[in-house]
């Protein structure tokens, strides 16, 4: 099983998507915002970051443009209830694995992580 990284501002996504990946055997960290969640990666090693798009402040590219740039490999699933077809392809463009649809499915949350990290 891998270890999960969960950046989400909604209280309540955060924990729904930390308690399925829990469930499948993950261990999982949560963060609240993009820079919460750039901290847990610069003191931890994570298999998957699960990314909410768009949070306070920074958005779920900042995270994938500051990780890129430090050629960071970390496996990015960004989540979003807002991103557009042009966000979408922005967001695989700079390396993340996928983009899911809030409300997320939990069946597709699992296959989707277990693309990464197995399960």
């Amino acid at each position: 099983m891998g270890t999960i990284l969960v950046a989400d501002d909604e209280k309540t996504c955060r924990d729904s998507i930390q308690k399925v990946l829990q469930r499948e055997g993950h261990t999982v960290q949560t963060a609240e915002s993009v820079d919460g969640a750039l901290e847990a990666l610069r003191l931890n090693h994570f298999d998957l970051v699960v990314c909410d798009y768009r949070m306070p402040g920074k958005t779920g590219i900042d995270l994938l443009i500051e990780l890129r740039g430090k050629r960071s490999t970390v496996p990015v699933l960004m989540i979003s209830a807002y991103a557009d077809a042009l966000v979408e392809a922005a967001i695989l463009e700079l390396g993340a694995v996928d983009v899911l649809k809030k409300p997320i499915r939990r069946r597709q949350l699992i296959e989707e992580t277990a693309k990464v990290v197995g399960g």
